[in-house]
């Protein structure tokens, strides 16, 4: 079902972070939903371009970047909103939209949208200390953009602020097996994962980010697993992935993920990212890191020094 996000989020109003499912998932869906039909690549293009323009980023205007290609018995759409491409895929009958473990049929969107509350940035309160909290998935394209932007700049603040990333999940047990996430376990694990370097290795946290990104896609599409390419990753930072998993997997990890899934819910946060400043929404995080530096100076009630100095461009 539709997820509530801001209307100036980019390419995710269902907390949508296309990280899609091909080789035999795609096999699956194809053959469970056989085709009847099949329209041609360029109508399947502008489908799926009217869909994301009208539903997913209304107001903003993405649009088709080379021709369709057929891909495991799907359509392949790739669309571009202000410099980032993402593929899209439509069964060759135009009727599914497949997303990571789901299926919308485009004939629905109208009413789905119709049942998804605005969301808008808020006025912020103003604190001694202010509360930044960036809600994210961690195998969302966006909410790592998100972080890679706000990440230097919280920095900047140093203590004066109290910023903490925080995972959008929701935990029905005392397991990481009872954790759900948009893109399936893999992203819940790698959400409790996230979540103890965050804890132990904060300095290295953007690092290991850039170099789980790296190979994003092809983790998506099966070719290496993420089980092991993290490892991986966090090695060459010298992280003990031991550690890691002892904090992810165990009590720990899943105290941290229920407070997450807490906060979450008590901001009504479902889009990757949600920034949270006092406890109001900002949209600043859809725009650049200016405008985060603004938005996060407007928060004091003395504003420090650093709001004087000029911010460097990304």
């Amino acid at each position: 079902m539709l997820s509530a996000s801001p209307k100036k989020i980019l390419f995710s109003v269902i907390s949508v972070c296309i990280a899609l499912i091909l080789g035999f998932c795609a096999a699956i869906i194809f053959k469970k939903y056989s085709v009847h039909k099949t329209i041609s690549r360029l109508s399947a293009g502008y489908k799926v371009l009217n869909a994301v323009n009208t539903y997913f980023v209304p107001g903003k205007n993405a649009s088709l970047t080379g021709r369709p290609v057929e891909e495991k018995g799907l359509y392949k759409v790739n669309l571009t909103l202000e410099g980032i491409t993402q593929s899209f895929y439509l069964t060759k009958d135009g009727e599914w939209l497949i997303l990571p473990n789901t299926m919308i049929d485009i004939a629905k969107l109208k009413d789905m949208a119709k049942q998804k509350p605005e969301t808008k940035s808020e006025e912020i309160p103003k604190a001694d200390k202010p509360v930044i909290e960036l809600f994210v998935m961690s195998l969302c394209p966006y909410g790592s953009r998100a972080e890679k932007v706000i990440l230097p700049v919280a920095k900047l603040f140093e203590d004066k602020i109290d910023f903490k990333i925080k995972f959008l999940v929701s935990v029905n047990g005392s397991s990481i097996n009872d954790v759900a996430s948009l893109h399936g376990i893999d992203e819940a694990k790698e959400d409790a994962r996230q979540a103890a370097i965050i804890k132990y290795y904060p300095d290295k946290f953007a690092a290991y980010v850039d170099k789980v990104n790296e190979k994003s896609c092809v983790i998506s599409c099966g070719a290496v697993k993420l089980d092991d390419y993290w490892k991986e990753a966090a090695a060459k930072l010298q992280m003990d992935v031991k550690k890691i998993e002892k904090f992810a997997y165990g009590p720990e990890g899943m105290a941290q993920l229920k407070e997450d899934s807490t906060a979450s819910a008590k901001y009504n946060a479902t889009a990757s990212p949600t920034l949270i400043i006092n406890g109001a929404r900002s949209d600043a995080i859809y725009k650049d890191a200016k405008a985060i530096k603004e938005a996060m100076c407007s928060a004091f009630i003395d504003k420090p020094s650093v709001c004087q100095k000029e911010q460097p461009g990304p």
